[in-house]
């Protein structure tokens, strides 16, 4: 793609990201694909609303979709790395949680079936929540925000009168100064996923009221926070289910998500690249790109190894092939036919004259035409100046996996690049 060649052409023109100070930064982890314990329904689209949503309000996201361990882990210290003293850091999850003896632990995607007495081999099989807090304490941020919507119901059944940590929620925290931790349910409280079976909201009962939230001007995290605590309650009383978000405290300063001074924006060297300073190189994927147009529908297992096997440096094909093999795999791969596409709808086309020449926007113009396309309500001045939001019609859009993947692959071209 063109992106990619100016990339690689003026990667040496670009300030290194360690020299910036005072960035906002988001990871953004959502899992509803479990491989032993009970899948949630709403996690992943909830990681993706808020992931979009941070970065319109100008943080530098990563998101993650069901990690395992490994993966999990590799993003908390590959954002971690990304901190400067000074810099603001959120930390979103929603997924499951438990709590065993006092401390809360978050749940890969691949966490083991275990039984009451397993206590010390599921928590070194997951994710302590106040590790992640402390690595971002140990790099001098500046503001640590938590934010876990993981007060789900224990997945672990209880054998007998004995169970493996608590029944349900996540337990108290205490946080060191600077920091602000903020709980989708309070102690002992489980947090819906939905308030129906026919609930037709794409997010959780917590998430979907977070997010209009984030967007408001001039809103302090403490307001914010007591406005959230107040909707959840109120949505969940709808279905008689108790649920008020719980907070710990512990910041110095001011926080807003949406300061009404100006639009959040990473702030950036001036720009070097306005013109380039050698041919465009070609696009090595560019025949990868043309082969997988034809490969996408075959159902030889063989074609699609081989492709995988020629294109190795070209992942995000990589990743389509070796997930169209996985659905050759599985049983109802053969067995049950595909679902008749929707009905697409029509979006107005963007003002592609409004954005920048420079890298940095281009790279955001291509991540965000992914998200107007499937129909997003931007909120934000920027995007609303550059993508027609007169027949939007969504603030959770249903992404594809290929779509989630571009999505990440240009996040981390941003984030390289120190846009």
């Amino acid at each position: 793609m063109l992106t990619h060649r100016i990339l690689l052409i003026l990667a040496a023109c670009l300030w290194p990201l360690s020299a910036l100070a005072d960035n906002r930064h988001a990871l953004v982890i959502g899992i509803d694909t479990y491989d032993n314990v009970a899948p949630l329904q709403k996690a992943r689209a909830d990681a993706v609303a808020v992931s979009q949503a941070f970065s319109e309000l100008g943080f530098l996201v990563t998101t993650r979709l069901d990690p395992d361990r490994r993966s999990f882990n590799q993003a908390i210290s590959e954002f971690t790395a990304l901190i400067s003293p000074g810099d603001e850091a959120v930390f979103y999850f929603a997924g499951h949680g438990i709590e065993v003896n006092g401390r809360n632990y978050l749940l890969p995607a691949d966490i083991p079936r275990a039984a009451p007495g397993d206590e010390d081999f599921v928590t070194g099989e997951s994710i302590a929540v106040d590790r992640v807090l402390q690595a971002l304490q140990r790099r001098g941020a500046r503001v640590s925000l938590l934010i876990l919507d993981a007060c789900r119901d224990n997945p672990f059944p209880p054998e007998g009168t004995r169970s493996l940590g608590t029944a349900r929620g996540l337990a108290r925290m205490d946080p060191p100064e600077g920091a602000f931790i903020l709980f989708s349910a309070g102690t002992g409280q489980a947090a819906l996923d939905r308030l129906s079976d026919t609930d037709p909201d794409p997010n959780s009962v917590f998430t979907r009221a977070l997010i209009p939230r984030l967007y408001e001007p001039g809103l302090s995290i403490h307001e914010l926070t007591q406005q959230v605590r107040s909707d959840v309650r109120e949505l969940a009383r709808t279905v008689r289910h108790d649920q008020f978000p719980a907070y710990y405290d512990q910041l110095s300063g001011l926080f807003m998500f949406h300061p009404e001074s100006a639009e959040q924006e990473v702030p950036r060297p001036p720009s070097t690249m306005a013109t380039p300073v050698a041919p465009a190189a070609p696009d090595p994927c560019d025949r990868a790109r043309s082969d997988w147009a034809v490969l996408q529908t075959t159902s030889s297992v063989a074609a699609l190894e081989s492709f995988i096997e020629q294109y190795q440096q070209c992942q995000i094909f990589v990743a389509l092939a070796e997930e169209r093999l996985a659905g050759l795999a599985a049983p109802s791969a053969i067995t049950t036919p595909a679902p008749v596409a929707p009905a697409t709808r029509s979006v107005p086309p963007p003002n592609t004259h409004l954005v920048g020449s420079d890298t940095c926007s281009q790279l955001w113009y291509q991540r965000n035409l992914i998200f107007h396309n499937n129909g997003f309500c931007f909120q934000t001045d920027r995007a609303r100046r550059i993508f027609d939001t007169s027949q939007c019609w969504t603030r959770s859009p249903n992404l594809t996996a290929a779509e989630n993947r571009r999505v990440h692959e240009i996040q981390a071209l941003e984030r390289q690049h120190g846009c």
